[in-house]
This record gives structure tokens, sequence and C-alpha cells, in this order.
């Protein structure tokens, strides 16, 4: 056990001085630390604006490294991600996102591991009015938090929390109303949801919605502290008769780039109460240097079935001029899902 623990901790700080070093050699390449990545006329980061025609090409890669704990390690193109969208000088707006998961991997051993091309998102978007916008298409499920920010590169860790990734689909297909409205003052962004067709390429392992509806609402109460509130009901392909009801809270405080953040989900069933599924987890983002931040995170989730996970992140992010993330980390728990293993875990993403 002595020696187990002392791996860990010689592990982490091998990682802390790796990403030391990175730091300080990506800061002394270029005098202005500020200034733009450029290959010519593009700017890495804003993407590939197609001529006049209002149409811009962008994306991410990342690629992942993960070490799990009496396994073997296996390295892998996580996600190629080509993302297009348009604006025109009227009301309508075009967005889609084609993702290839796992395109490359040293070993692949079980099922999960096999490439795939997933359609993420595709919706055309009509402004009626400075406070309402109109959308029809697949979308991201406006549930908490973590899984609309959805990019690698935008996310503090590699692994995903727990609650943002068992108790919903990812993806619903349908109508969506959203906006900002102003309340009091300050401004209320809404997000008004209803299913209304069946998900096209689905992720693997993910059961899709077969009928939705639901809300997120987030306040900003101050400057620093938003708190935001969801609620849908909805069954899924694969258990039609399951029909669930959900509420979650999320929270984000920031300070002096500190940041501290959270996730509560219950989940009910009308299959009884051995079936709900509730939890949550609480981050907290600490900077170290300029770019460097330290990142820890806890987590709680209960299974259907009275089973129970806990995880606890420990790792560190770094950040180049907002489009190079250099992630590390090492995940410790009981119980976990099987996206989520014991190890070190570490991705390098890029956004174009």
């Amino acid at each position: 056990m002595r020696h187990r623990v002392y791996e860990k901790v010689r592990t982490c700080l091998r990682l802390l001085a790796m990403l030391l070093a990175t730091s300080g050699a990506m800061n002394a390449a270029c005098a202005d630390d500020d200034a733009p990545i450029r290959l010519g006329d593009y700017e890495l980061g804003r993407g590939l604006a197609l001529g006049g025609t209002g149409a811009t090409l962008g994306g991410y890669a990342t690629a992942r490294y993960q070490d799990p704990e009496g396994g073997t390690g296996q390295l892998s193109l996580d996600h190629l991600s080509m993302m297009l969208w348009w604006e025109g000088a009227g009301r309508f707006r075009f967005f889609t996102e084609v993702d290839l998961q796992k395109g490359v991997a040293t070993r692949r051993d079980t099922p999960d591991d096999d490439s795939f091309l997933s359609l993420e998102r595709i919706y055309v978007d009509y402004v009626a009015t400075d406070s309402v916008t109109l959308r029809a298409g697949k979308y991201l499920t406006p549930i908490g938090r973590w899984n609309q920010i959805h990019a690698d590169p935008l996310v503090w860790t590699t692994s995903r929390p727990m609650v943002t990734d068992q108790v919903f689909p990812s993806t619903a297909t349908g109508v969506m109303v959203l906006g900002t409205v102003p309340l009091l003052a300050i401004g209320l962004d809404y997000q008004v949801f209803v299913e209304a067709g069946s998900d096209r390429r689905p992720t693997p392992n993910e059961d899709p919605f077969s009928e939705a509806r639901g809300l997120h609402l987030n306040a900003p109460l101050t400057p620093e502290l938003q708190i935001g509130l969801s609620l849908a009901s909805f069954e899924q392909e694969d258990m039609p008769n399951d029909h669930k009801q959900l509420v979650g809270l999320d929270f984000l405080w920031t300070q002096r780039r500190w940041e501290l953040s959270g996730e509560g989900v219950y989940r009910s069933s009308s299959l009884g109460a051995d079936n709900a599924e509730y939890g949550g987890y609480v981050q907290l983002v600490a900077p170290l240097t300029e770019r460097l931040y330290a990142v820890t995170r806890a987590e709680l989730f209960r299974f259907a079935g009275d089973s129970s996970a806990r995880a606890w992140v420990a790792g560190l992010n770094y950040r180049y001029r907002g489009t190079l993330t250099l992630k590390a980390e090492w995940v410790e728990g009981h119980d976990l899902p099987p996206g989520l293993q014991e190890g070190f875990l570490a991705s390098a993403s890029i956004l174009f």
C-alpha cells in the first residue's frame, strides 16, 4: 500500500515538472505571449472563413493516453471533430459537427474501443427577436453545464464526471427555444426543448431519447456566480415503458482565475424507487502559473439497483493561447462504471 502511494506521488511530481517545463518553453518561444497563432491569413482557434460565403470551418482534435491500474496503456486519436457554421445577413444560421471517435488506437480490446463517425450536431437557428431564437435539428441536450461545453479543449479534465455521462443522452433531436430575458438587474438565460424525432447516428452505448421535453435556466446572480436549474421528462428507446423525471442544479463561481463548479442531478423512474439514479460532483480549479492550473474533483453517483460509485480526480491543465490544452490526471475511486477507470489519464487537444 505504501509503495502504491509513493508511486502515485512520484508520478504527479514528474507530471508537474514536465508541464512547468513545457510552460516555460512555450512562453519563451514567443515574445508576445498574447499574440494569436497564425498560418498565413488563418488564425488558429477561430476557424477558416470560406471566402465570402458567410461559412466558417473549424473543429478540434484530441490525442489521449490512458494507463488504467492493472491494465495496459493505450494511446488513441480520441476525437477528430469538424464543425461548419454559417451566418448570413438575415435571421437564419446553420451549424453542424461530425466527430471521428477513436479513429486511431494502439490497441482495441473491446467494442467500446472501435472507431465511430458520430453526427454530433446539425441544426438551423432562426433569430426571431433579441431574446428569442428558434432551433430545429440535433443539438447537445441542455441539462447542466458540462454537457453543453462539449469540446475537449474547453473542459478542465480528460475524464468526464459520471453524473454528466450516465443519467441522460448527450444529444437530442427536435426543436428548442432559447435566449436571454431581463430579470430584475440580471439577464436570465433559458433553453426549452422538445424531442421530435429519432436520433441520427447516436453515440455508441448510449440509449437515445424516444421522447423528451425539458428546460435549462441559468441566472448570473453576480459577476462571479451563476446558478442553473434543469428540468426534464423523458423516455429512452431501449426502455420505452420507463418514464423518467429529472431535476438538476448547477453552479459556477469564478474569482481571479480560481474556479469552483458543480452539478447535482436526481432522476426518478416510473418503475419504482430502485430504478432512481442520482449524483453530483464538485470541482476546484486553482492557478499555479499564468497558464498552468491544478484541478481536483470529487464525485458521487448512485446507479439504478442501489449500487454506488465514488471517484476522486486530481490533475493539471496547461492552456496555451486558448488553442492548445495539455491535461494529465490521476483517477481514484470505487465501483466505477465502464467508461471511467482508476489510473492515469493524459490528453493533448488543439482547437482549429
